[in-house]
């Protein structure tokens, strides 16, 4: 230490001159709530930590310099920088004055100060992690409707399994699953349904963001099991890991509110808006594999005096009440639209005519068979449905004139159910 304190004043100078320096415009906010506030506060405790001249006080400094960067998200790679640039300038001073007598002495002091930040960030941003991550699993939780955040909530899930895996030092191979495709969330981006979500880039920059993370997370296993010393590489690997898993979080979000848009808020089933999209991708994946899909078109059968009679509290209540028929007797892969007012329409991919039949017969006959009581009143109703089967030919291009000629046909043919007497399917 003695060797070392010779040296003090040159290192305070390398650090007063070299060690990035912000200076703070907002004079209407508290220091605590200014980055470059901050980044002056951390530059006394990273003086006061390399200038202790006491035994013990390294340790005790460290930790508070530590503590502070992980509080304010001041990056291991800041600190780390910091810390070389004054060895390097100091070093280099010491030569060009061919002062060579103690440079290993002080390049194994600065080593020191390098590897016990090290590993305590490392220790102390894993906590943080972990904790951020059980803060938002219970926001999760406590939400009415997750949608989409059920399956980032199993990500966070996957996430803190990692740290557990990192932070118990066993190196055994109880380790999450690597594998992007095998995982939980990888599951359900793989197994997703809704091709209107799959089409949109948010989803494709959430399927880049995961390929990634579960590569660097393999990085973070390998460095466990093959016990390398090296904290500064796992610490950069899982700050990585932390941002891609903050930028899928925040796409997730982003169609769960692109989700709740689209979803009409009685029935919950999807809205207009989206058919002429999910209708214009069924097309083309006709066009491609040579294969039928079908349209069935639905109208609820004297609606206007169920209307009429009980209310438009009641007749909003039939509508649902028909939504869930629909829901229950369709398959996970068809898609059913509110089309307006009481009319529906439903999207049957790789269905042909004798199927989509057997479908809309079954929903026909489920609607005349329930009743529901209402207002002290039992209510019965029933469906009129128009089927029609699409196979495009492969020299025709798809456009919203064919589109809306296809959507034509299939409303003649729920017209001809009205016609000849409703409660049937044509």
């Amino acid at each position: 230490m003695k060797i070392i304190k010779k040296y003090f004043i040159a290192m305070e100078e390398c650090i007063r001159d070299f060690n990035i320096s912000l200076e703070s415009f907002q004079s209407t906010h508290s220091n605590n709530f200014l980055y470059t506030n901050a980044i002056a506060e951390y530059k006394e405790l990273f003086l006061s930590l390399l200038l202790c001249d006491t035994e013990e006080g390294p340790k005790q400094k460290t930790e508070e310099l530590v503590d502070f960067t992980i509080e304010h998200d001041i990056s291991y790679l800041f600190l780390y920088s910091e810390l070389v640039t004054v060895i390097r300038k100091l070093l280099g001073n010491l030569v060009e004055e061919e002062d060579f007598e103690h440079i290993k002495d002080i390049n194994s002091f600065f080593k020191e100060h390098e590897n016990r930040i090290a590993v305590l960030y490392l220790e102390k941003f894993l906590n943080q992690i972990k904790t951020k991550g059980e803060i938002r699993i219970s926001h999760i939780e406590s939400m009415s409707d997750k949608r989409f955040m059920i399956h980032y909530e199993s990500h966070i899930k996957w996430i803190i399994n990692l740290i557990l895996y990192v932070q118990a030092k066993e190196c055994g191979d109880d380790y999450p699953q690597l594998n992007p495709k095998l995982c939980d969330f990888g599951k359900w981006m793989c197994g997703a349904s809704n091709s209107y979500m799959l089409t949109t880039s948010h989803f494709q920059v959430i399927e880049k963001l995961h390929v990634n993370l579960h590569d660097l997370a393999a990085n973070v296993i390998g460095y466990c099991q093959r016990k390398e010393s090296r904290p500064a590489t796992l610490i950069h690997l899982m700050e990585k890991i932390d941002y891609f898993s903050l930028e899928i979080g925040s796409e997730i979000a982003f169609l769960n509110e692109m989700e709740e848009s689209t979803r009409d808020p009685l029935t919950k089933l999807l809205t207009r808006r989206l058919f002429d999209r999910i209708f214009l991708n069924n097309l083309e994946i006709s066009k491609a594999t040579d294969r039928e899909f079908s349209l069935i078109m639905c109208d609820l059968d004297h609606f206007k005096s169920i209307n009429d009679a009980y209310g438009h509290g009641v007749g909003d209540m039939v509508l649902k009440h028909f939504s869930k028929i629909l829901e229950n007797e369709l398959r996970k892969s068809d898609y059913v639209f509110r089309f307006g007012g009481e009319e529906f329409m439903i999207i049957l991919p790789m269905t042909n005519q004798e199927e989509a039949l057997v479908i809309a017969q079954q929903i026909c006959d489920k609607t005349a068979a329930q009743e529901f009581s209402a207002e002290r009143t039992t209510i019965r109703y029933t469906v009129s449905m128009g089927t029609l089967a699409i196979k495009i030919d492969k020299m025709r291009d798809v456009s919203q004139d064919i589109m809306d000629e296809y959507v034509s046909q299939v409303d003649k043919k729920l017209y001809l159910a009205k016609e000849r007497g409703r409660n049937r399917v044509e």
